[in-house]
């Protein structure tokens, strides 16, 4: 009979296969979605000025610290500038970010079980798929998983590592740290001794994230010296994603807008297992302090990750919630590996859920309904799907100049790319003769409707594979 040990080892190594597997069948693909911005064009810009500005120009600004960017651009520096070498600097965090979810898992359920619930956690498709791309996101998931389990061991030197590199990921490290932060406190201050205690050790925990508070200030202050704006400002090309909600209608749709996030994709699936459970179990769960610690931390990330979210008019991506989207999958594999549920019941909705999440691959909805598409796999196929039509376009003679298209397709060829191609379609507008349209651009109801509308463009070439599709339209003459 093999060891439990050995089950759990041969699961790592099956987790590693996959995830090796998932970036080197991606290592010939584009640049998608905000890694367009986030990873090629931060990355560009260090890579040509050879590093010697640390502040962005306005056009890529961001906001957050270009970390990432520079990280790319490095790698560049000393592998080549390839998009080989952008995807292969994913590994050591993907890697990581195995070793972190079934470290936690080792610390959440029986020895036994910890293989198959770091399966389940790590099956989300938001985090496969950031997986195939060249993303801060898989850096900073990396560094939340670590601070996740320097915080449930108490070890204040990873502590401070985890909260400095998230700070240094984006703004939203920032708010996962914040998280981090709580759970800490819950887990490690005593609030039953004096008030001079509490405030001495509250004053002791947090010297753990000052390096990474110093770091803050410290850009901040020198961005906002030079630039005279934080975070964001009302010029940026992202001022409309931070416009506040008009009115608390709005705000409730939001709200509406965020529980389908947290439910789609396939992860309903954890939600129908893990609540049921805990309702039926809660006495038994509720005497075990790592839950309790667990189900605070689930409660407080869900609560305080999504505000800087729901006051805004469109931040509530998808890659946004992942870490809500992990940390309510440990949630649920603490309670369905509990001693308290039946062993077969365990393997039964294990196989349920893991079936839910790989269909959640596939869930592509009609066109007018906006997708998180850097958040499924089912975004895939589109990278040969876009090669086979620029190069329908260079056959066929069609000069870029007249091909209007949509985000992400409006960088150039080699921001997207890394091939030199200078050349970049228009952003749609109505005038121009041709439109390269596809099925993962988020256009509006209003620019949908003008492009499929017969009296105005005809189709003149199809791409398809699976539930992706790209179109050639061309402008009928008046």
């Amino acid at each position: 009979m093999i060891s439990t040990k050995t089950q759990n080892t041969v699961v790592l190594l099956f987790c590693f296969l996959v995830v090796c597997f998932i970036v080197f069948a991606s290592s010939h693909n584009s640049f998608f979605w905000d890694t367009v911005q986030l990873g090629s064009a931060h990355a560009n810009y260090y890579y040509v000025n050879h590093f010697s500005e640390l502040l962005l120009p306005i056009e890529i600004d961001s906001g957050h610290i270009p970390a990432f960017g520079i990280y790319i651009a490095l790698l560049w520096e000393i592998f080549g500038r390839t998009l080989e070498v952008s995807h292969f600097g994913m590994l050591p965090f993907a890697f990581g970010i195995v070793i972190q979810i079934f470290q936690v898992c080792r610390k959440l359920v029986p020895e036994q079980f910890v293989g198959l619930a770091s399966v389940l956690v790590l099956a989300d498709p938001s985090l496969l798929s950031q997986l195939t791309l060249v993303s801060p996101d898989v850096c900073l998931l990396f560094f939340f998983l670590l601070g996740l389990n320097a915080v449930l061991e108490n070890n204040k030197k990873w502590i401070i590592i985890a909260v400095f590199f998230l700070f240094l990921s984006s703004m939203r490290g920032m708010m996962v740290s914040f998280c981090l932060l709580s759970l800490d406190i819950f887990s490690h201050i005593d609030f039953k001794t004096t008030s001079r205690k509490i405030a001495g050790q509250l004053i002791s925990r947090s010297l753990l994230y000052l390096p990474a508070v110093l770091l803050f200030l410290g850009y901040n202050s020198l961005h906002y010296i030079e630039k005279g704006w934080i975070g964001f400002h009302q010029d940026s090309p992202w001022a409309k994603s931070f416009e506040r909600v008009d009115n608390f209608k709005d705000f409730l749709f939001n709200v509406g807008l965020y529980a389908w996030r947290i439910l789609d994709f396939g992860r309903i699936g954890g939600w129908l297992i893990g609540l049921p459970l805990l309702i039926l179990y809660k006495k038994q769960l509720l005497n075990t302090k790592t839950f309790r610690l667990l189900l605070f931390f689930t409660l407080f990330s869900m609560i305080v990750l999504p505000l800087n979210m729901l006051w805004a008019k469109n931040l509530m991506g998808y890659r946004y919630l992942i870490p809500i989207y992990l940390t309510f999958s440990l949630f649920t594999v603490t309670v369905l590996f509990s001693p308290f549920v039946n062993q077969k019941l365990k393997y039964s909705l294990s196989i349920f859920w893991v079936l839910c999440l790989i269909g959640g691959n596939f869930i592509v909805y009609p066109d007018k309904i906006a997708k998180g598409w850097d958040s499924t796999l089912a975004h895939v196929p589109y990278y040969k799907l876009r090669h086979q039509a620029i190069d329908y376009l260079d056959q066929e003679h069609i000069n870029f100049e007249q091909v209007q298209s949509f985000f992400p397709n409006l960088a150039s060829i080699d921001r997207i790319d890394l091939n030199g191609d200078l050349r970049s379609f228009r952003a749609y507008d109505g005038q121009r003769k041709y439109i390269f349209y596809s099925n993962i651009f988020n256009v509006s109801d209003q620019e949908y409707d003008e492009i499929h509308n017969l009296a105005n463009y005809k189709c003149i070439k199809h791409f398809e594979s699976q539930q992706v599709f790209i179109d050639i339209f061309e402008k009928n003459k008046p």
